[in-house]
């Protein structure tokens, strides 16, 4: 295929810091085949880049001629692709994680406690423990535990553990005590959209879900500027280095976008952000005013993240009919429909994405119910490409509706490779066939943008990629994959990582492919995952990122 070159009338136009890129496998992107699927563009041989966008493609020779005084990158064999972005994460949590007790991976509690207490010995009596990673489902008999072996091994100090999905808590005595939940004269109820489990005389166990978290994190000390500035830049640096060259930062708190605006002010920013504001707290149109024109292609506000339920794995997913491993609980709703639609409203009029977390099936029916309602008030939302966070489990009626609305559905695909094996307990084996349901998706909506919900799981995007070709787990289980109908080709899983996330933003016309006129953000890689099939897609798991590249600069080198 034959992109043309943008002319150019003078040679010398081009200086040192521009880019002529050679050398390697350079895979522009994907293309649809007219029978709704993508397939990989032709590699092309070189690429041209001037101030950050590509200026030419085609025959090096004519391009070494174009631009005589361009730095040369020769990728010497490896595999150049559009620059991979994360469509779901946070950054903060990422850095945030990278200081905690690593509880990801624990295969017991007694796991657990072992490395909670070997961390309190660090610390001072009263200081706060903080962990986060533990999934009870991979412990024996997969129950959520008590606190009481916890507190026997951690008196003097509070205790605070994130469950895997960031929608539950694990807290010890102390924690309890200081909050106010436990003890005689302690009746806190459950709040609405929340949960404290309790034990059999009715104390708390110490676990707490969605809303009833809010109990004990009040009492954590607030960050600090400076807290905040080292972790966005250790979440920041460890994107770079797996390849990725945007993140859509979901629930960007108003001192996380002072920082990273000081940041990008200060040319210290050198990955692309945009953040998506956290809307479940009081949100008004004043305080949105304006926000919508600010920021710059490094750094954006770019939406309003909103969650209308929690998680699958703590069972706080809102389900249309009850768990199956649960009956009697159809998981926690956090608003009613005329608030949900108020909220909406508010991010129409400021001109603000709605980025909705939806994982159950009355959750996902509930936010089309409210983007329908709102897009017929303003028809300008469907021009902001509101967003459907997770869509986890979609009732077969409302596979259509995602098109008719114009709902992007943003999804990650290492959710399934971790809760493949305890998803059909939670749901039943009917309903477990609408879950995590790409293939159906990529048919039925827009296209599919895809990420990880870092710190919830690795941030590395290869490992998305292998999940959505294969549907198995870094093992390999189960063998020929779970649900093997919903698997994506190799091309349909970049695209989700590139241009299908850059659609997100709106920008499928700028980023997420590299054809001339685009910015030239790209992913160096030692293999080329677009030849990779469901058998093959294993290599993906040991593959290597040799050079992250935003704006034509090198932010991450590997090699």
């Amino acid at each position: 295929m034959n992109f043309g070159f943008l002319a150019l009338s003078v040679a010398a136009l081009f200086s040192p810091q521009d880019l002529l890129i050679h050398g390697g496998t350079i895979r522009p992107g994907v293309t649809g085949s007219g029978d709704g699927r993508l397939l990989a563009l032709d590699p092309v041989p070189a690429l041209l880049v001037k101030d950050g966008v590509i200026v030419a493609s085609g025959d090096l020779d004519h391009l070494r001629a174009l631009g005589p005084a361009a730095a040369v990158l020769d990728l010497d064999g490896a595999v150049l692709i559009p620059g991979l972005q994360d469509a779901h994460g946070h950054l903060l949590g990422l850095g945030e994680m990278l200081e905690q007790v690593d509880l990801v991976g624990v295969q017991s509690y007694s796991e657990l406690i072992r490395l909670v207490t070997a961390a309190a010995e660090n610390l001072p009596a009263g200081a706060w423990v903080l962990g986060r990673g533990w999934d009870q489902t991979r412990w024996e008999g997969a129950e959520f535990p008590h606190h009481a072996a916890l507190s026997e091994a951690v008196p003097n100090n509070p205790v605070l553990l994130d469950r895997i999905d960031g929608h539950a808590l694990l807290v010890n005595h102390a924690a309890l005590e200081l909050a106010g939940l436990i003890g005689e004269d302690s009746v806190e109820p459950d709040p609405s959209g929340g949960r404290i489990l309790r034990d059999e005389a009715g104390q708390p166990t110490g676990v707490l879900i969605d809303r009833a978290m809010g109990r004990v994190t009040r009492w954590l000390p607030p960050a600090r500027k400076e807290d905040v500035r080292r972790r966005i830049l250790a979440g920041v640096h460890r994107a770079l280095a797996v390849g990725l060259c945007c993140v859509h930062d979901m629930g960007t708190d108003r001192l996380t976008l002072q920082v990273l605006s000081e940041l990008r002010d200060g040319g210290q920013l050198p990955l692309r952000v945009a953040a998506y504001l956290p809307g479940n707290s009081l949100l008004r149109v004043d305080e949105l005013d304006g926000l919508a024109d600010l920021g710059d292609s490094r750094f954006q506000v770019a939406g309003v993240k909103l969650m209308v339920d929690g998680a699958l794995g703590s069972r706080g997913a809102w389900l249309l009919a009850d768990y199956t491993d649960e009956p009697g609980h159809r998981g926690l709703r956090r608003f009613e429909d005329l608030e949900l639609v108020r909220l909406v409203r508010i991010c129409a009029e400021a001109g603000l994405q709605p980025a909705i977390h939806a994982i159950g099936d009355a959750a996902v029916r509930q936010v089309l119910d409210a983007y329908g309602v709102v897009a017929a008030e303003f028809p300008s939302l469907r021009a902001l490409r509101p967003r459907l966070e997770h869509a986890q489990v979609v009732a077969p009626g409302d596979w259509h509706r995602l098109a008719a609305l114009g709902v992007i559905p943003s999804m990650q695909p290492t959710h399934a490779t971790s809760d493949l094996r305890w998803a059909e307990d939670r749901l039943g084996a009917a309903r477990v066939r609408g879950a995590y349901a790409w293939r159906r998706l990529h048919s039925a909506a827009a296209p599919l943008a895809f990420g990880s919900d870092f710190p919830v799981e690795r941030p590395d995007p290869l490992e998305g990629i292998y999940a959505a070709i294969t549907r198995q787990d870094a093992e390999g289980n189960p063998e020929g994959g779970w649900l093997p109908g919903q698997r994506l080709s190799a091309a349909e899983a970049v695209a989700a990582f590139t241009s299908g996330a850059a659609f997100a933003l709106g920008e499928e016309a700028t980023r997420g492919s590299l054809l001339v006129g685009y910015a030239f953000d790209g992913t160096v890689l030692d293999l080329d995952p677009f030849t990779l099939d469901s058998k093959s897609a294993g290599q993906l798991l040991g593959a290597k990122v040799l050079l992250t590249l935003v704006d034509g600069e090198i932010v991450f080198d590997g090699r």
